[in-house]
């Protein structure tokens, strides 16, 4: 049977008219003939209005090929994104492909730029970057998003990259990612891409202005009962690093739960979530923390900022549960109203936990949501996006976890 894939013609919210429509090649051995590809997908897809943007997600090997600077040229808009390993769209499902979702507007206007030196001063990078944005585009809207993608610093939690945004722009939504490639240790190959350059270890964005209503959704694995009693509670620690839970050593507490053993965790350190159950935005809230080393004093490095106080608790990624977390959020989705577009990121673990069929969730995507609106899915290394409700809302940094964001 074939599918019914969504038409680009006006979607409308509100007042507004936003358009998208998502295209993909898997045409690596002759550039300009990828370029060409996608701009014929796109120009049978979409007129563009006054203002567009091109949001990219692609197999690192297109961005090594050269691709940006011609499909600028060809293009004609603004390009904005990064680098992943499994990508979804309306019509295709692939490990190796090159996807732009491009939205296109006479009512919301687009602001891309890119940092400057971010792995040596990250805060500085973007400051700079984004107060000179703003400056220039002098736009009288309100700003209603912030989308960001980072070749990231492993050295400290993603968390400070959406504190340095706020830090310019105030409390707006910010929903991206951090790119990654094939691997899980070195992402040595990730990129970040602006119109027709690309950068090793920089930030691109775009600002979104006008009448535009983002709305955001996030898909945890459920908690581990059987190893969760929500008695134990972080008791000290800085950042990013858990110095002591319920007193004790973080490495002394994991070997006394059963989940690590001299120093080491019983089944890699990649397939322990840590969930921080804590007070954010007026609710209750879960948020899932990856744990990247112990160091030599029993301390545990995390990927994102830990507080003290907070309870933890422990996930589970096994593919059931995985997959039955994104079926709930997906049945959440199919109740919004006016979306135009849809950009998701889930974890590269989650992808990893799935088993042999590494594309059962994107496919699980594209099935429920495929008819309905353009939309673009893929892979981080991190995720970006709001929490709590739109009215009291928190910019938080996630792992382990599926994000969505609604136009």
């Amino acid at each position: 049977m074939s599918k019914k894939v969504a038409s680009p013609a006006d979607y409308r919210g509100g007042d507004i008219v936003l358009k998208a429509a998502s295209v993909q090649t898997i045409i690596i051995d002759d550039i300009h003939l990828a370029c060409q590809d996608l701009k014929e997908q796109l120009d049978n897809k979409l007129t563009l209005l006054e203002n567009s943007i091109g949001i990219v997600q692609a197999d690192p090997e297109f961005i090594e090929a050269g691709i940006m600077e011609p499909l600028h040229e060809m293009l004609g808009i603004s390009l904005v994104g990064g680098t992943t390993i499994s990508i979804a769209t309306n019509e295709e499902i692939g490990d190796f492909m090159f996807s732009l979702l491009v939205l296109t507007s006479d009512d919301v206007e687009f602001c891309p730029s890119r940092t400057y030196g971010l792995a040596d001063d990250y805060a500085s990078a973007i400051g700079c970057s984004m107060k000179t944005a703003l400056r220039e585009s002098a736009l009288p809207l309100r700003m209603a998003l912030i989308f960001p993608t980072v070749t990231d610093n492993f050295d400290f939690p993603g968390d400070w990259y959406v504190e340095a945004v706020e830090r310019v722009c105030g409390n707006i939504p910010v929903f991206g990612t951090l790119s990654v490639n094939d691997s899980i240790h070195h992402f040595d190959r990730s990129k970040s891409v602006f119109n027709g350059d690309t950068f090793d270890r920089e930030m691109s964005y775009v600002l979104l202005f006008g009448n535009v209503d983002p709305r955001f959704h996030v898909a945890t694995a459920p908690i581990q009962t059987e190893l969760s009693n929500f008695e134990d509670i972080i008791t000290r620690s800085s950042d990013h690093i858990i110095h002591e839970i319920n007193n004790m050593p973080a490495a002394k507490y994991f070997e006394h739960v059963g989940l690590a053993s001299n120093g080491m965790f019983v089944n890699g350190i990649y397939f322990v979530p840590l969930y921080l159950v804590m007070q954010i935005a007026g609710d209750v809230q879960h948020l899932v923390r990856a744990i990247v080393e112990f160091t030599e004093d029993g301390s545990a490095v995390c990927r994102g900022k830990i507080p003290e106080g907070a309870v933890i608790a422990f996930g589970s990624i096994l593919s059931s549960d995985i997959l039955q977390s994104l079926t709930k959020t997906l049945v959440h989705i199919a109740r919004e109203e006016n979306v135009n577009a849809a950009l998701i990121f889930s974890c590269l673990i989650r992808r990893l936990s799935i088993g042999s069929d590494s594309m059962k969730e994107l496919a699980h995507i594209r099935d429920n949501l495929g008819g309905n609106f353009p939309f673009m899915a893929s892979y981080s290394g991190g995720e970006i996006s709001p929490i709590g409700s739109n009215s009291q809302f928190q910019n938080a940094f996630h792992n382990y976890s599926l994000i969505v964001c609604l136009l």
